[in-house]
């Protein structure tokens, strides 16, 4: 009787295990999603976030916590305006940019609907969205380029992000931009040191 009660015990860790199993698996493959692969919980990187990274954050707040696609759009467009702001890049108006990223999550909605077809339509419109996953996220301001407020550092970090590759780094222009403030605040001392010199000389 031990030997037999000791048996079905063992089988039934095997099957609580082999169901705990499956149902974990499950999980992971639910935070999968299509083309892009992991969503994306946070924004992070010295580069400006890159249409897998928009798209990735929207997807999360729209499929896995459930806000509606207005809400997500929202809450992405501020995380990536964060961004942007650190980069000291002018951003296009918000709402804009929340039609920009919907019309995104548009194209991307499609593709999966027919993500079954096997036509070379289907195929190659698949092919072209994956191969701008990794571009920027572009939504600078018309005038970025053009506007005598955004200094000429920030400008060539733009156009380098807008490459394939997101070529640069925000850490690179912040200690462009720390270098600039240092010299700076130097000229600065040394004209206060030169205007106090001809006071006294003054006097």
């Amino acid at each position: 009787m031990i030997p037999n009660r000791l048996t079905n015990a063992i089988l039934y860790f095997v099957q609580i295990q082999l169901k705990m199993s499956s149902v974990a698996k499950a999980t992971r493959a639910q935070t999968k999603l299509y083309l892009l692969g992991d969503s994306v919980t946070e924004l992070r990187g010295g580069k400006l976030p890159s249409l897998r990274m928009a798209l990735g954050f929207f997807l999360h707040h729209h499929l896995e916590l459930k806000e509606t696609i207005r809400q997500s759009s929202a809450v992405t467009i501020t995380e990536i305006a964060k961004c942007w702001q650190k980069a000291t890049i002018p951003m296009r108006d918000h709402q804009n940019c929340q039609t920009k990223l919907e019309q995104t999550f548009e194209e991307w909605r499609l593709l999966k609907k027919n993500k079954a077809r096997t036509s070379p339509t289907q195929l190659a419109r698949e092919s072209d969205f994956v191969s701008r996953l990794e571009d920027l996220f572009d939504v600078a301001h018309a005038d970025a380029l053009t506007k005598t407020s955004v200094l000429q550092e920030d400008k060539d970090f733009l156009l380098a992000q807008r490459e394939k590759g997101r070529r640069g780094s925000m850490a690179g222009v912040d200690e462009t931009l720390a270098t600039k403030k240092k010299r700076a605040s130097k000229r600065k001392e040394e004209m206060l040191g030169r205007r106090q010199r001809m006071e006294q000389i003054k006097k």
